[in-house]
Order: structure tokens, then C-alpha cells, then sequence
């Protein structure tokens, strides 16, 4: 026999085997990378399956169309679907095994019903994406809606927060709860107590800066075991600025004391980031409306297509009433 590295000119399939696989592992050796002879064949090779008109050739390709479609649906997940595409045996142009049926048959009503179902059962599948899409515009629509809500009405007490900051008369210095020196050193030593011995993982207050509450909240790791303590900026409305990062003071007395002032002088930053979110938000909601706006073109060409398949499985039962007809009557002259 050929060999690939010799170069396989294409499949014949004289018999049919028991499986798809088998099939498939057939053609398999002709369409595989590496046959040279595809070089000169604009990369395509011949698969010819050979079959004998009103023979048991029509059921040994039944027998395949039925194990091709378990397998597909094993393989795909519908299992609960009775009717599913079972594939063609080429990828391209070739016919799949329903065809072989009913071309076997001699019947050319089963071949175009066969074609008809394959087309249906296209489109039905085109209409299942579209409405998969439909369904998840609809979801996402809803979603960026409710994140523009929520993106403007945070942007609002951030805009208040910093409007409060550029108004504020008073003094611009560090206030804490426990009762400690009014100098850079004694309230770099008190923060840096406050981090070293706060274990509630709750906001909590420990004093004020420019009328604003500073708030600290411990962070526990995934083995609920103590991390570190993140330093907040508590706004007017509840909104929470963290300082830097991960919220851990530095190291110098004179820099903690600065955390308060270094947090809100990022406010500007966040305003800015914050309406180029909603910005974004914004300009992604027309083009989901307008997918959720869509109908499905080919809808009336899936309705004619039924019509025409329920059309032809009439013909094609009657016509096999009318050929069942004259032997019953043959059998009853006989009798």
C-alpha cells in the first residue's frame, strides 16, 4: 500500500466499517500533513466512498449515522437532543452519512428532506447564538446601566469631597483619639503604635484631618492570619480613601503624619479616572442596545424551510402508503 511519505493520492472506501472512527482514520491518512501529494493538488485530495443502490449498504451507513450522532452527543452535551447534525464525512463539500441513506434508497424525496433537515437544523443553530447574544446584550445592558448609576453617584461624593478640601479654612493638621503629644513626633509614635497593635478587621476611627474622619481596618491573608493595617480618609459621604497601595504607613515619623494629606492629594487622579470609567460605560451602551434592537434575519427562511420539509414528509409517507397498497391487495387476492 501507499504510504504517506511516498505520498497517498487520495481515500476509496470499497467497504463500509463498523464505526466513524474507522471512516475518519481512513481519510485521515490521505488528508494528514505531510502527503506530498497534496502539493501538487492545490492542497486536496480525492475521498470516494463507494456504495450499491437498494442494497444493505443502506442501512451500514444507518448504523453509522446513529453511532455518529450518540457519539456528537456525548461529545457536545445534548444528550437530551434527539435530532442534532451528525456531521458531514467532508469537512468541506462532502455528504453526511443521513445523505448516504437516503441516496442509497433510491428515493429522491429522503435525499432532498435529508438536505432540508441538515439546512434547518443550520439555522437553528444560528438562531440559538443570536439569542445566546441577545440574552447576554440584554444582561450586560442592564449591568453597565446600573454601573453608570453607581460610577456617577460615587463621582458626586467625590466631587464633594474635594470641593470640601479646597474650601477648608482651618488648621490642616493630624487629630488623633488617644491623647498624645501635638508634635510631628508624637503623632508619627502614636500612628505607629495604632499599626502595630490593631487587630479589628472593622473601620475604625482614630482620628480627624481637615474635618474628615481617618479610619484603620486590618487585612487578614487567605489563612486568616494577620497582614498588615491599611489607613483610610473617611469623605463626608462615607467614600473611603485608602492610602497608597495597600494603605501601610511609612516608615519616617514625619511621613505618617503626612498620610492624610499625601491620600487627598490623589483625589483629583480619581475624579479623573472615575468619569473616564463612566465615559467608557457610556460609549459601550449604544452599541448594546443596538444588539438587543436586532431580529433575526433569516427567520422567515427557517419558517419555508420547515413548511417545505413538512411538505416533502407528507409526499414521502404517502407515497409509501401507495407502494404498501397494491401488495396488500395482491396478498388479499391471493387469499
Amino acid at each position: 500500500s501507499c504510504t504517506v511519505l511516498r505520498g497517498e493520492r487520495g481515500s476509496n472506501v470499497p467497504d463500509l466499517p463498523d464505526r466513524p472512527a474507522d471512516m475518519e482514520q481512513r481519510d485521515g491518512r490521505a488528508v494528514r500533513k505531510g502527503n506530498t501529494v497534496k502539493l501538487w493538488g492545490g492542497n486536496m485530495v480525492d475521498i470516494v466512498v463507494y456504495g450499491t443502490e437498494k442494497t444493505l449498504d443502506a442501512y451500514k451507513f444507518n448504523l453509522l449515522k446513529n453511532k455518529q450522532m450518540f457519539i456528537n452527543q456525548i461529545n457536545n452535551g445534548t444528550i437530551g437532543v434527539r435530532r442534532i447534525d451528525e456531521d458531514s464525512m467532508d469537512e468541506n463539500t462532502g455528504m453526511g452519512y443521513a445523505e448516504f441513506v437516503a441516496l442509497l434508497t433510491g428515493n429522491n424525496d429522503l435525499l432532498e428532506k435529508a438536505k432540508l433537515d441538515g439546512r434547518i437544523m443550520q439555522l437553528e443553530k444560528e438562531r440559538a447564538i443570536f439569542k445566546r447574544e441577545h440574552i447576554r446584550a440584554e444582561r450586560n445592558a442592564s449591568e453597565t446601566e446600573g454601573s453608570i448609576a453607581i460610577g456617577k453617584e460615587t463621582l458626586a461624593k467625590m466631587e464633594r469631597d474635594l470641593e470640601h478640601v479646597l474650601s477648608f479654612t482651618g488648621e490642616a493638621r493630624v487629630i488623633l483619639s488617644d491623647a498624645v503629644e501635638p508634635t510631628t513626633e508624637g503623632i508619627g509614635r502614636g500612628l505607629q503604635r495604632i499599626a502595630k497593635t490593631n487587630r479589628s478587621a472593622a473601620y475604625t476611627a482614630i482620628g480627624s484631618y481637615m474635618g474628615l474622619n481617618l479610619l484603620v481596618k486590618a487585612e487578614y491573608n487567605l489563612a486568616q492570619l494577620f497582614d498588615h493595617n491599611s489607613f483610610y480618609v473617611e469623605g463626608l459621604d462615607g467614600m473611603k480613601y485608602r492610602y497608597g497601595i495597600t494603605g501601610a504607613l511609612p516608615l519616617a515619623f514625619a511621613d505618617k503624619v503626612q498620610y492624610p494629606a499625601m491620600t487627598l492629594q490623589r483625589l483629583p487622579s480619581i475624579i479623573e479616572n472615575q468619569r473616564k470609567k463612566i465615559a467608557r460605560l457610556e460609549g459601550e451602551l449604544p452599541v448594546l442596545m443596538e444588539i438587543i434592537g436586532r431580529s433575526w434575519s433569516k427567520a422567515d427562511e427557517l419558517a419555508r424551510l420547515k413548511a417545505e420539509c413538512e411538505a416533502l414528509r407528507r409526499k414521502i409517507e404517502n407515497d409509501l402508503k401507495q407502494s404498501e397498497q397494491p401488495q396488500e391487495d395482491s396478498a388479499a387476492e391471493a387469499a
